[in-house]
């Protein structure tokens, strides 16, 4: 309901504060419209209904022109666009990630894996930990096997051994590791995003790093994924407390480095950024300028060419 509630705010009443005066002149414009065919019925039919529906219920038509108005020109929930001259799309979208269907899912992560959420050690709050509840309930030992499964047949002594750890994980992975846990056929996509204290403080959450995440992610996923639709939440600004970065950033690194992935090699036939709106309504940003962003950099993707050979951010390669 909350998230509801922030997505109508959003499309519908957020723009308005933004465009008062287009949002006065479609007003008025559909009150002149009326009146307008309010002119045609008396001087082709030689009748007066619509003028007198207007006198008889002076604020229905004000009214309706309102709403005609709010609907016509709210925001959409879903902004796509072709990756350039390719058949890759890239998504912005205003949903819960959780309700997501008929695409893989990311869940970020810490690099230990660790799924207790002892002490708060993962967050309630935190996508991880609404995916555990929602999935899992309370018991997460087949969450547990399955992420270790997926890391020894990916990453087979990969990690640095953590002699602080007692009751949580001690093998700690590289930033942009993932492994793959797959519940009722839909895939989910573990990435490690920040390192974690033992006390299950995130460490180390700073754009550097969340790059170096996606590159991993797209890295995988090239190798090992299933060429399905990938949807992905905007990593480290939510429970991690990215320190050196916005919002906007993130969403905007995204859609970069996979436009710079899918240059050379084939990803996912459609990633789709999944924005929380009560998340975007704290940030200090617009969704129109979300969407103006990824339909620039779609749109001129041939031309960054240059830019994408200097960039020089490697992946964590699969073995």
């Amino acid at each position: 309901m909350k998230s509801l509630v922030y997505k109508t705010y959003i499309q519908i009443f957020f723009p308005i504060s933004k465009k008062p005066v287009e949002y006065l002149s479609s007003f008025f414009a559909f009150i002149g419209g009326y009146f307008t065919l309010c002119e045609i019925e008396q001087a082709v039919f030689k009748t007066q209904t619509l003028i007198d529906i207007f006198r008889n219920h002076t604020l229905m038509i004000p009214t309706i022109s309102a709403m005609l108005v709010l609907l016509l020109r709210k925001e959409q929930a879903e902004k796509t666009a072709y990756l350039g001259t390719k058949d890759t799309m890239i998504s912005l979208k205003m949903a819960n990630l959780l309700n997501t269907k008929g695409s893989a899912i990311v869940i970020p992560t810490n690099t230990t894996f660790d799924t207790s959420m002892s002490g708060d050690f993962i967050s309630e709050q935190s996508l991880q930990g609404q995916f555990q509840k929602k999935i899992y309930g309370v018991d997460f030992s087949a969450l547990d096997m399955a992420l270790k499964s997926s890391l020894d047949e990916c990453y087979p002594n990969c990690y640095e051994v953590l002699e602080d750890r007692i009751k949580t994980n001690k093998n700690r992975y590289e930033i942009g590791t993932v492994a793959k846990v797959t519940y009722n056929g839909q895939h989910y996509y573990f990435l490690a995003v920040a390192d974690v204290s033992k006390t299950g403080k995130p460490l180390n959450v700073t754009m550097q790093n969340m790059t170096k995440a996606l590159v991993g992610l797209w890295e995988y996923l090239s190798k090992e994924g299933h060429t399905e639709p990938i949807t992905i939440p905007v990593i480290g600004t939510g429970r991690a407390g990215l320190c050196d970065g916005t919002f906007e950033d993130v969403i905007h690194e995204t859609i970069f480095s996979f436009a710079t992935k899918s240059q050379d090699e084939f990803v996912s036939k459609k990633m789709t950024i999944c924005v929380y709106p009560p998340a975007l309504s704290d940030a200090n940003v617009t969704w129109e300028k979300l969407c103006n962003y990824l339909e620039l950099q779609c749109q001129f993707f041939a031309e960054n060419k240059k830019q994408i050979k200097n960039s020089n951010v490697t992946g964590n390669p699969v073995n």
